[in-house]
């Protein structure tokens, strides 16, 4: 098919000029097509992963999932159970200590209701808000390569969940004294999560794991590649934002065959950005299943709020590029008709 724009004129003597306007067209539009996709991701880079604000705000939906749910019950019953157990031995004269063990179940299963409460409030939003937030500190010390926050969470970035750990012990505390008139102190664990593995655990007397109150989010391990993407695109974030366009105004400015150039362009982009958002998907899915199984369903829920705008905005333009191919075809095939009616 014949685009209308196409120089159906024989070659003259300006030929050659035409010739290397094609071919400078030709040049922009790939390189228009090959910078799209990473402005786009710089673009993501800039206003999501680095602002804290933008982290924080990405994520804070997520706060409703189930399985992000389930996860921080898990993470937060896994700490506070042994330290409840301690207390209600501790709350006991010895000739009732038999009745230690049910006690201590029946205050696991009100903190688990506690939990439950806690969770379904804003002050729970705002705790979640409060972990991510420091979470991404950690993440960009992770990918500016100083990460010894990192190194005290055991080479991971984690969501650190003991500050509403220390809410549920105060309030189960509270309880415990109630039933057993004596006055219950609660253990107050530090929020540098390593530690307060260890401290919970001799406060409890008990064997804590290591990752007890936290929710590992990524290995500090899987980031170093990404950490090189980093730097180039924190760099250059600006440049690529007015280069990309530019690109592609000058292509179809110096174009001898503006629709065809429009075309090509935007098929050669729209590819891209898809070939693009085909690796995000991929990696995103790699990075999550590196955690613990327990926690994957959470972290995999985190990953994909995170990403959610990238894939809005990489797809906005695979849309919109969509759409202007098929009205560029629209008025050609018409154009033609016409064309072909008339003569």
């Amino acid at each position: 098919m014949t685009l209308p724009g196409q120089d159906d004129r024989p070659p003259g003597r300006n030929a050659a000029p035409r010739r290397a306007r094609r071919a400078a067209a030709a040049v922009l539009a790939g390189l228009f097509a090959l910078l799209l996709p990473v402005a786009i991701t710089a673009a993501w880079v800039r206003v999501t992963v680095l602002s804290t604000s933008g982290y924080v705000a990405a994520v804070s939906p997520v706060a409703a999932d189930p399985a992000v749910r389930a996860a921080v019950k898990t993470a937060a019953t896994t700490e506070i159970g042994p330290g409840l157990s301690y207390a209600a031995d501790s709350a006991l004269p010895s000739r009732l200590s038999f009745l230690a063990g049910p006690l201590g179940d029946g205050l696991a299963k009100l903190a688990g209701e506690g939990i439950d409460r806690a969770m379904a409030s804003q002050e729970f939003q705002r705790l979640w808000q409060a972990a991510n937030a420091t979470a991404h500190s950690q993440l960009i010390s992770v990918l500016d390569g100083h990460s010894s926050a990192v190194t005290a969470t055991g080479g991971h970035v984690v969501l650190n969940l003991t500050p509403m750990v220390n809410e549920v012990l105060e309030q189960a505390a509270a309880r415990l004294s109630a039933l057993t008139g004596t006055t219950v102190g609660a253990p107050v664990i530090t929020r540098i999560p390593a530690a307060a593995c260890q401290q919970g655990a001799r406060l409890a007397r008990a064997t804590l794991p290591a990752d007890c109150g936290q929710i590992p989010l990524f290995p500090a391990t899987a980031l170093t590649g990404p950490q090189h993407v980093f730097r180039i695109l924190n760099n250059a974030t600006v440049a690529l934002l007015l280069l990309t366009p530019a690109a592609g105004a000058a292509a179809l400015l110096i174009s001898p065959r503006r629709r065809r150039t429009l075309l090509g362009l935007t098929l050669a982009a729209a590819t891209t950005v898809l070939v693009t958002v085909t690796a995000v998907d991929w990696a995103q899915a790699s990075l999550a299943g590196k955690e613990p199984a327990a926690y994957r369903p959470a972290v995999t829920a985190i990953v994909h709020g995170l990403t959610a705008s990238f894939f809005n905005l990489a797809w906005w333009h695979v849309t919109a590029g969509l759409a202007l191919v098929a009205g560029i075809l629209a008025v050609s095939m018409r154009t033609r008709t016409r064309r072909q009616n008339a003569s």
